[in-house]
């Protein structure tokens, strides 16, 4: 019985090996392992070339957005820098901050004399109307900038008489009135009818006007409100 075994598990053994080499011969082999090695290495360099140009194509890309991102910070930095440009042009039309450059001075002060020919001695005095024939004057010879007394005149501000004073931004101020003008003329200064009509005032009632041409004048900022008050219905 025990040799009758022997020969079939032997015939067994036999058949499972012949199946396991059977098995390991038909495997595929990787198609490559049969190419020559420089037709291997040529291809793997494909390989990394199309992946080099899709890592090229990704940092164009890149690059463009960057260069958008670089474009877009350059506009909005000139847009900031448009915007402050325009607000110290404000600042400087409002009278917000000091002005120097050369401009006129312009001097006017009341009569030395005791009495007036006409008689009325209100002929003898600088009034306000006198000193807004100057600023208008002044305005038309090309000035930029003005004060009165150290006084930065703005669109709110008005000369107005109190008296025999002068009431300017809030401030009293009293004769000489001292104009000085950024930017003025004296030509055009000289040649304005209201100035020519003051100096013959002047002649007249031995009023007291002088201009001088001053290479750098410093006027100041204007310090009052800024906000416009008026008046409302009861």
């Amino acid at each position: 019985m025990t040799r009758r075994v022997r020969p079939a598990l032997l015939a067994v053994l036999a058949l499972m090996a012949f199946i396991v080499v059977v098995a390991v011969q038909s495997r595929p082999a990787n198609p490559e392992t049969r190419l020559p090695r420089r037709f291997r290495l040529a291809g793997l360099i494909e390989r990394q070339q199309a992946t080099t140009r899709n890592l090229q194509a990704e940092v164009n890309q890149l690059h463009r957005q960057v260069n958008a991102l670089v474009k877009a910070g350059a506009s909005q930095a000139r847009g900031a820098s448009d915007r402050a440009e325009g607000l110290s042009a404000a600042e400087r039309a409002a009278g917000l901050v000091a002005v120097r450059g050369p401009g006129l001075r312009v001097s006017l002060d009341d009569s030395l004399l005791s009495s007036a020919p006409s008689g009325n001695v209100n002929d003898l005095v600088i009034h306000s109307q006198d000193v807004q024939a100057v600023v208008n004057a002044l305005w038309r010879a090309g000035a930029e900038a003005m004060a009165i007394n150290n006084q930065r005149l703005t669109s709110t501000s008005a000369v107005l008489c109190v008296g025999n004073t002068l009431l300017l931004n809030g401030t009293v101020h009293s004769p000489p009135y001292v104009v000085t003008a950024v930017g003025a003329v004296r030509d055009r200064f000289d040649a304005d009818p209201l100035v020519r009509r003051l100096r013959s005032d002047a002649e007249s009632f031995g009023l007291r006007i002088s201009v001088d041409r001053q290479d750098s004048l410093l006027l100041p900022a204007f310090t009052g409100a800024t906000s416009l008050r008026y008046a409302r219905p009861a």
